[in-house]
Order: C-alpha cells, then sequence, then structure tokens
C-alpha cells in the first residue's frame, strides 16, 4: 500500500469518527494533531472537504473500527455503502455518466501529486496516467473501456482481434478511439481532448458525435463541443518526465508545474505574462523555479516548502 493510499484512508476513517456524534474532545485534538502532523494529510482532509460530502449515519463502532485500521479497505467500502456513496459502478460505455465524488478515491489505478505511470493494457495498447490522476478499466467480451474520474491519460491503443471498441468516458462525453493516440485531461466541468494519430469520435453528454482527427483539440463539455486548436504533442512529454514551452505564459507554465508537486505554486499578476520557452524536468521543481529567477524578472519566495510564489524582483 502507498503512502497515499495510507493518507486518504486514513482521512476518511477520521471524517467517518468525527461525523458519528460520539467523537470525545480528545479525539478532535487527535484528529487536529494528525492534519498538522503532515501536509499530505492536511491536503486529504481539504480534498474530503471539497468534495462536499458529509459522513453521516455512520455508527459508532463502524466509526471504531475504521479509526483502529483493521482490515481499513473493507472497512472504507463499508463505511461508504452506508452512508448511500458506495454502489456498483454504471455499466460499461454509459455515456458522460454523473460521477459521484468518491469514486476516485476509490478507483482500481491512481496516481498521487508528482506520480506518472505507465501501463500496459491486456490487448496491447499502453496507457500513460500523469500526476493525481484516478480510473477505472473495464475489459470485457463487448468493449474495453477506461473511465477517467479526475487528472489525465494519454492512451495508444492496439489493434484488438475481438474488434471490441475501446472507449474512454468521462462526466462530460464518450470517446472512441479508432486506432489512434490520444490525450484526455479531466477538468472541473469539462474535458479536453487532443489527437495525435488516427481519429477519435467523441459524444458530449446530450450532444451529437463528431470525428475528431489528428492534429485536433477540442473542449468537451455537457452538450457542446468547441475547437481549441491544434494538438500539439509537445503538450504530452510527460511521458517523457518533460515540460515543453513555446512562449506560454508564467501563470500557464506555474499551473502545468504545479500539478507535479504538493502546495501551491503561483506568481502575481504583474509577471503572469511573462513568457517561456524551454524543456523543463518535472521531476525536479525547485530545479526550475531556480531557472526560471535566473532568466527571468522574478524572484522565487517560499513561505514554506508547499506554499510558493514568484513575484517581481
Amino acid at each position: 500500500m502507498s503512502a497515499l493510499d495510507e493518507t486518504v484512508q486514513q482521512a476518511i476513517a477520521w471524517r467517518v469518527r468525527l461525523a458519528s456524534g460520539t467523537a470525545t474532545a480528545h479525539e478532535l485534538h487527535l484528529c487536529a494533531d494528525w492534519r498538522a502532523a503532515d501536509p499530505q494529510h492536511e491536503q486529504a482532509w481539504q480534498r474530503l472537504e471539497h468534495l462536499g460530502q458529509q459522513f453521516v449515519g455512520v455508527s459508532a463502532p463502524l466509526a471504531r473500527q475504521a479509526l483502529a485500521g483493521a482490515q481499513v479497505d473493507r472497512q472504507r467500502r463499508r463505511a461508504l455503502k452506508q452512508l448511500g456513496l458506495f454502489g456498483s459502478l454504471v455499466a460499461a460505455g454509459v455515456l458522460g455518466q454523473h460521477l459521484q465524488p468518491w469514486q476516485p478515491l476509490l478507483a482500481q489505478q491512481r496516481t498521487g501529486t508528482g506520480e506518472r505511470r505507465r501501463l500496459q493494457l491486456a490487448d496491447g495498447g499502453t496507457l500513460y496516467l500523469n500526476s493525481d490522476t484516478a480510473l477505472d478499466i473495464h475489459y470485457s467480451n463487448e468493449r474495453r473501456l477506461i473511465q477517467l474520474y479526475q487528472g489525465e491519460i494519454l492512451v495508444q491503443t492496439a489493434a484488438d482481434p475481438l474488434g471490441r471498441p475501446f472507449l474512454v468516458s468521462t462526466e462530460q462525453g464518450l470517446l472512441r478511439a479508432l486506432g489512434t493516440r490520444f490525450q484526455v485531461r479531466q477538468q472541473a466541468h469539462a474535458c479536453e481532448l487532443a489527437v495525435y494519430q488516427g481519429g477519435v469520435e467523441a459524444r458530449p453528454r446530450g450532444g451529437v458525435t463528431q470525428r475528431i482527427e489528428a492534429g485536433q483539440r477540442v473542449h468537451l463539455s455537457a452538450g457542446a463541443l468547441h475547437e481549441l486548436g491544434s494538438a500539439n504533442v509537445d503538450r504530452g512529454r510527460w511521458v517523457d518526465g518533460l515540460l515543453v514551452a513555446h512562449e506560454m505564459p508564467l501563470a500557464e507554465f506555474l499551473a502545468e508545474l504545479g500539478r507535479q508537486r504538493p502546495g501551491v505554486l503561483r506568481c502575481a499578476s504583474e509577471v503572469a505574462g511573462l513568457r517561456i520557452s524551454g524543456v523543463f524536468p518535472l521531476d525536479d521543481s525547485d530545479r526550475v523555479l531556480a531557472m526560471l529567477a535566473r532568466t527571468l524578472p522574478v524572484r522565487v519566495v517560499y513561505r514554506t516548502r508547499y506554499w510558493v510564489s514568484l513575484q517581481a524582483t
């Protein structure tokens, strides 16, 4: 079990305990101490807060079991069932299903902040997961489905001897690969599709199917699909651990770099429009920030390791 998995489970256990109605003042203090002990603890807690799901109706014995840590995964799922949050996944191929906020926490495949992963799919295709990505993989006799909950993926499909369609489902719609290499980024209220080879059929929820050809980049929202310009293959260089910038505004650059490190990374408004070009390593963001300070009229201000801003010199 990864440290990320343990942290998420601990955060859920504390939420269950505190919402049980029987938490003592001592336990409240212990929870506060746990949150303060590690920035990742507070980040996991805030993520649950952001989900806006209150853990209610859980019995005190169940909460005590969750905190005790025995058989944590089963207890977590049992708790979520009692909360009315845990259920079976929607049948494979559902178009633009409304996702529940707990689903990324229980996804089959998850990457933490700054983690990227390459998966070899059962059909010979390749799936790359960017930082902070969560998804499920469902292969059946009828279809091959990737259910993307959050984050970003790059897919290189393979020919399937069974002729099954290859699908990627997001909350905003359904994508069908047509022998292709493509990238999907799930955002808060939309998803972005960039096609590098072949083609992809994109059907927004409540909309009509359109074919997106290699070299195109589009934005899917509920019932709509919008052109975003050309698909730049350099946007997919994160699979190689690189961030490639061509006259990229500093604010956008920091948003991309910030996806690879925990905490807050931002810049002052007066330097947000400074342009950056170059190739930068994603696994050493502090070195990248030092490079920016040497080449741009900015200084890097560390309030903590997890709160960094760039300001004008």
